[in-house]
């Protein structure tokens, strides 16, 4: 009985495999492109810089669609091509992270922190949705870290001086007056229109 139905799937899955072989074949392509974008970290040497792996991409990306135009299927050029298209609309912000130190190369680890000040400000609010604060305080609202006590908010704290303070202090109170006037607005136009 299970041999019966092993057969029957392997039967429904024959006919695909040349197809599966081919997207397995362009998968590696971006996973080689992976591997050069995050090349690993070797001791006593420097790290990579944005020349090297922009070069390393380059090279790359020019050997693949070299190669594809010699050996390879009609699909598999116009997936080249696509790859190919794609990097090169995006290749003036792709290297940013290597010039700037302790900037990650893919925005997970802002998501990461987004999350964590949403599901903060639900727990404090007990609202499903933390989208109004984020909207209200903007960029502000990323000052909020629900994983730090006391002690080291103090500590963070005190490394600000009392103009910069200030200044911000001023621009966040901007903020939540043209945020103010949004609201109402939107709500009340009738007495916002009469004050």
């Amino acid at each position: 009985m299970l041999l019966r139905r092993l057969i029957k799937i392997a039967d429904r899955r024959l006919p695909f495999a040349s197809q599966v072989a081919q997207l397995r074949h362009q998968r590696q392509w971006l996973i080689d492109l992976e591997h050069l974008l995050d090349p690993p970290e070797q001791p006593g040497q420097p790290p990579p810089t944005r020349q090297s792996v922009a070069q390393a991409v380059e090279q790359y990306l020019t050997k693949l669609l070299t190669q594809v135009a010699v050996d390879m299927t009609p699909e598999d050029q116009q997936v080249a091509a696509h790859l190919d298209k794609t990097f090169r609309e995006r290749w003036w912000s792709l290297f940013t992270c290597y010039d700037v130190d302790g900037l990650p190369r893919t925005n997970n680890e802002l998501e990461r922190y987004m999350r964590r000040i949403k599901s903060g400000q639900r727990r404090i609010l007990g609202r499903k949705n933390a989208h109004d604060f984020i909207i209200r305080y903007r960029r502000y609202a990323a000052c909020v870290d629900y994983q730090e006590n006391v002690d080291g908010l103090l500590l963070r704290l005190q490394q600000v001086s009392q103009d910069d303070f200030l200044r911000e202090r001023r621009a966040l109170d901007s903020a939540l007056l043209r945020e103010q006037k949004r609201y109402r607005f939107r709500h009340h136009p009738d007495d916002y229109l009469r004050a």
